[in-house]
């Protein structure tokens, strides 16, 4: 005979609780005034830390790896089958990393990631 299991079911049922709560800025409409402001944002780079408007257009790459922008410091596309994505229409797009997150530079902006490498 099993003691209490009937109470630790109705316990665990009175505490969970799945509910989610939108974001805040899900309900605002994206206008002109949503989008000036968006783009007066600043972020900075992840080699230098030297601070940009996104507005500014200098930020080139977010690294797969390491999840920053750079606007410096790019090693390049990965050339490896894992980072390859065939879009839709053919078109072939390779994920850009950071020099920091990669393990061999080849030249014309081309490397190979350290994922892809071992």
């Amino acid at each position: 005979m099993i003691c209490g299991s009937k109470r630790a079911k109705n316990v665990e049922k009175r505490y969970r609780r799945n509910s989610v709560h939108p974001h805040p800025m899900a309900k605002q409409k994206v206008n002109t005034n949503f989008m000036e402001n968006f783009l007066r944002e600043k972020m900075h780079c992840g080699n230098c830390r030297e601070i940009f408007d996104l507005n500014s257009n200098e930020l080139k790459i977010h690294c797969n790896i390491c999840n920053q922008f750079f606007h410096c410091g790019i090693s390049g596309k990965c050339i490896g089958e894992n980072c390859k994505i065939v879009k839709q229409d053919g078109e072939i797009h390779h994920a850009r990393y950071c020099d920091n997150c990669v393990s061999i530079k080849y030249e014309r902006e081309r490397c190979l990631c350290k994922d892809c490498s071992k």
